[in-house]
């Protein structure tokens, strides 16, 4: 089953119906919530970045005089949205689906932004370097995929990358410093990598693809993410968080600005992965 947000933005819209309903303020519900409880909370819940505990739905219904029953109801269907990444290591059809359930997405969008701090964006990796990033802790390894379903996820993100080729569409990827020098596999692997960023920086893709500098910190980020239309996406372990509300997608949309104006791009963003792959190779003086 390929990840959705149905249950999960009906749940925040009837949470915040219900508060509406209320008469109250974000604020005000926080106070008649009590302890633990605060008008960011309520926000983050509201809006799709945190997923409320089934105590949390209760109080939430005796707090606005509601019905739990369906709000709980409605928990029930967003908790198993959020565990389809989990799930998709061992459903019908195996873990690559959720990287063809990402690329039918991508193939829809006429706006793609994605932001990585630490690692290679899924759709400027190399097949190599994919591979040794999937085999790590924490990756599809550890939820049960064998290597031949790890190899039939490295095949589908590679096919996904094709949409950087693809007319029509406004493509901006951003990954930090960091993620080239952050070694995924062997020296080999890593040059390898940085020499296909750099490719892809100077040659005529239609996408911008960009390097924010270590001597660059324009936005304090938590984790990645990638936005298709009006949709941002946060991967987790446990599946994929989608933030739908307009405020919370316009604050994304201003971070992808501010770290594009101060990133490396085009023959320049080629230019900083050919300076990494030299510093790496150098031979380390001795003291």
């Amino acid at each position: 089953m390929a990840p959705t947000r149905r249950a999960r933005v009906a749940l925040t819209a009837a949470l915040r119906q219900a508060r509406r309903d209320a008469d109250l303020t974000g604020a005000a519900l926080a106070q008649r919530l009590g302890a633990g409880w605060g008008q960011p909370k309520v926000s983050k819940i509201e809006s799709g970045r945190q997923l409320p505990t089934t105590t949390e739905i209760r109080a939430w219904a005796q707090a606005t005089a509601t019905n739990p029953e369906q709000l709980l109801a409605l928990y029930g269907r967003a908790m198993h949205e959020y565990e389809t990444l989990r799930d998709s290591y061992n459903a019908e059809g195996g873990p690559d689906r959720q990287q063809d359930a990402h690329a039918a997405v991508e193939h829809a969008a006429t706006l793609i932004n994605g932001f990585q701090a630490n690692i290679v964006h899924g759709l400027l990796q190399t097949p190599a370097y994919a591979r040794n990033l999937l085999h790590l802790p924490g990756g599809p390894k550890d939820h049960g995929a064998t290597d031949d379903e790890i190899d039939r996820m490295v095949a589908a993100r590679m096919r996904r990358a094709a949409v950087l080729y693809e007319p029509g569409r406004q493509i901006t990827l951003i990954v930090g410093e960091a993620a080239l020098h952050n070694r995924v596999g062997t020296n080999e692997v890593m040059n390898e990598q940085r020499d296909h960023i750099a490719r892809l920086a100077s040659t005529a893709t239609h996408a911008t693809i960009a390097i924010v500098p270590f001597t660059a910190f324009p936005v304090l980020v938590h984790h990645g993410w990638d936005q298709r239309d009006n949709i941002v996406t946060v991967e987790t372990t446990a599946g994929d968080l989608e933030i739908a509300e307009p405020t919370e997608v316009a604050k994304y949309e201003r971070w992808a600005r501010l770290l594009l104006e101060s990133a490396a791009t085009g023959d320049d963003a080629a230019r900083l992965c050919r300076q990494i792959t030299e510093s790496s190779s150098a031979p380390q003086a001795t003291h």
